[in-house]
């Protein structure tokens, strides 16, 4: 069995610890809330029937999610080691589990690192004069579509029979940001030179942030844990004051109750409760065996979890509060106002969100 190690026992492996117990709250926050919440919580609750996807998450949350957050971080801490040797501490047989999950971190980081260089792109842009997602393009005007500019107040668009209104900002991140193409007849092409610089910058600051281990990485939690929130709640305010915000944001929340019955729906919330949290992937316990033998564990597993769940709820209702204004200004049911699919809710709603911003215009970096 894996026994624990005290301080004041030899420790061949001897560890680095965190700073002080605050840095490991703030990193295990900066680790379990982040794009899990941001971007992925919304658009499978948006595929999901929006409310009715509420209560298997928080029921699995509160069931699964947090007890296997505090297991993890117990096998961390008592054991002062990463996932690989403390599965090999348990049996040797169930190193593979440790190399398991090393390989599904670095699956993730992966495509995490595509999604950081997206966001680093419109990073770039939004220190333009004018948001180059915030208009209409004239090379965007086709016989079958209808473009609103995201920065508009008007309310009273016609839509003409036979076209399809498309927010300006799913425009520029379909068009201009993906390069999307109907087929591939003419070849693949080549990487957008763009992107590319943006993906290289996302793994260069992955590895500033983590290549000194918990002395860099502890250092950067504080602000990796908090400035986010600061821009969510600046987005919240504008989403809910938008008209037709109400509409969105009911969706988010009135329960669909035949959506209960289908299983596909409880699946969608375990899958998003581990991903969310990042239970199964290593880095709570990698994150924990560098505590002192006597942290609170139970205090900070408490926190992160409950902060997971109310951020997925605020970055929910950010985003139902946008589409609920989509839907208004182009005249269709909230469950059909976004055409590029859900994966790219996220890319649409928050650029479309701070178009409308003109009071407070430091909050476009």
């Amino acid at each position: 069995m894996l026994q624990a190690k005290k301080p004041d026992e030899a420790n061949e492996d001897d560890r680095a610890q965190w700073g002080n117990g605050l840095e490991f709250l703030m990193s295990c926050i900066a680790m379990s809330v982040g794009l899990g919440n941001i971007w992925r919580f919304p658009f499978t609750a948006y595929e999901n029937g929006g409310g009715a996807f509420l209560i298997p998450y928080i029921i699995v949350l509160v069931i699964v999610g947090r007890p296997l957050y505090y297991l993890e971080m117990s096998l961390g801490q008592f054991s002062s080691r990463g996932n690989v040797k403390m599965f090999n501490s348990l049996s040797p047989a169930m190193t593979g589990i440790g190399y398991g999950q090393l390989m599904g971190a670095v699956s993730v980081a992966t495509y995490y690192c595509a999604l950081m260089a997206i966001i680093l792109y419109y990073f770039v842009n939004s220190f333009t004069a004018d948001l180059p997602w915030a208009s209409c393009w004239p090379e965007w005007n086709t016989k079958n579509i209808t473009c609103i500019p995201a920065s508009s107040r008007d309310n009273n668009i016609t839509i003409e029979d036979g076209m399809i209104a498309i927010s300006s900002s799913e425009l520029f991140f379909t068009r201009e940001v993906l390069k999307e193409i109907t087929d591939i007849s003419g070849g693949i092409g080549l990487p957008e030179w763009r992107l590319t610089i943006c993906l290289f910058v996302s793994w260069l600051m992955t590895f500033l942030v983590s290549f000194k281990g918990v002395s860099s990485s502890g250092k950067a939690s504080y602000f990796l844990a908090l400035f986010p929130y600061v821009i969510m709640i600046a987005l919240l305010i504008r989403a809910v004051t938008l008209e037709g915000a109400g509409e969105g944001i009911l969706f988010f929340i009135r329960p669909q109750w035949d959506k209960l019955l289908e299983a596909s729906v409880w699946y969608n919330a375990v899958t998003q409760c581990f991903f969310s949290l990042g239970v199964g992937f290593g880095s709570i316990i990698m994150y924990s065996s560098y505590n002192r033998f006597g942290h609170n564990i139970n205090r900070d597993a408490m926190i992160v979890t409950t902060l997971d769940t109310l951020t997925s709820l605020l970055a929910g209702t950010t985003i139902f509060g946008i589409l609920g204004n989509l839907a208004y200004q182009s005249g269709v049911d909230v469950d059909k106002v976004i055409n590029s699919g859900g994966s790219g809710l996220a890319f649409i709603s928050y650029p479309e969100a701070i178009a409308k911003f003109d009071v407070v215009p430091w909050v476009r970096i």
